[in-house]
């Protein structure tokens, strides 16, 4: 079983590697707020700062949205 953190990380990986798949930008509506964010770098850079702080549950469907 993968630890937070290597969610975290495989998580971002993903959304920064896929901007215009709708999986990452489903990740980022649950996380951010925005369904309609356009993903750049700065971004990428409030998901690694949101994601940590989201809880359990959320955690996992977003991993699981990029898996």
């Amino acid at each position: 079983m993968k630890g937070r953190e290597e969610k975290i990380n495989e998580i971002i990986t993903f959304v920064d590697r896929y901007k215009d798949s709708l999986a990452s930008k489903t990740v980022c509506a649950r996380i951010l707020g925005n369904r309609h964010i356009e993903i750049d770098d700065d971004v990428i850079e409030e998901l690694k700062h949101r994601l940590p702080r989201s809880d359990e549950e959320e955690l996992e469907a977003c991993y699981y949205l990029v898996k």
